[in-house]
């Protein structure tokens, strides 16, 4: 239950990012190199994503991964 707690808090922290830099996911995707799809279901906390791609994701958003890790 805890791991996806925090699945969902990341989900959440991805999102208003992404909204903050004015992205839809489809755009954010494209920019990764991931699937539309898979960008939503890391922001619904349905995926397990791999550091690789968080990383991608933090680097396209111009932020750190310890800004996206802060507090969960």
């Amino acid at each position: 239950m805890r791991g996806n707690f925090i699945y969902r808090r990341l989900g959440v922290r991805l999102i208003s990012e992404r909204k903050r830099k004015k992205l839809s996911q489809e755009q954010l995707a494209l920019l990764c190199d991931i699937d539309r799809t898979y960008v939503a279901r890391i922001e619904g906390g349905k995926a397990n994503p791999t550091f690789r791609t968080l990383y991608k994701i933090a680097r396209i958003l111009r932020i750190k991964l310890k800004k996206l890790f802060g507090d969960i």
